[in-house]
């Protein structure tokens, strides 16, 4: 569930923000209270702002998420390149669904 709401994410911000989807990238973690949260970072050296823009944001990034995967056409229970998948997580293919991407956006 993590793992999609994570690409779906990237994508959304990506989408929206229109930042190049190169210059993002992503992490899952456990934060202090031993929560999992998602990550968002800068993948340019240096940083050129594109997390900052994201957490200023995160609405209009849920948002855009949402309805990328929503608007799929691929099952439910998979994905595709036109939701979740690309070229750089293609090790994760098999563990990407739409549904479970919507199950922790909606909330």
């Amino acid at each position: 569930i993590w793992l999609s709401a994570l690409y779906a994410m990237l994508e959304g911000a990506s989408y929206s923000l229109e930042i190049s989807r190169d210059d993002i990238g992503g992490a899952l973690s456990w934060n202090a209270e031993h929560r999992r949260s998602i990550v968002l970072f800068d993948t340019v050296p240096g940083g050129a702002g594109a997390a900052k823009k994201i957490a200023e944001n995160v609405g209009v990034v849920v948002e855009s998420a949402v309805k990328r995967v929503t608007d799929c056409d691929c099952g439910e229970e998979t994905s595709c390149y036109g939701c979740l998948r690309t070229y750089r997580n293609a090790r994760d293919h098999e563990k990407l669904s739409r549904s479970a991407a919507l199950r922790l956006l909606h909330q």
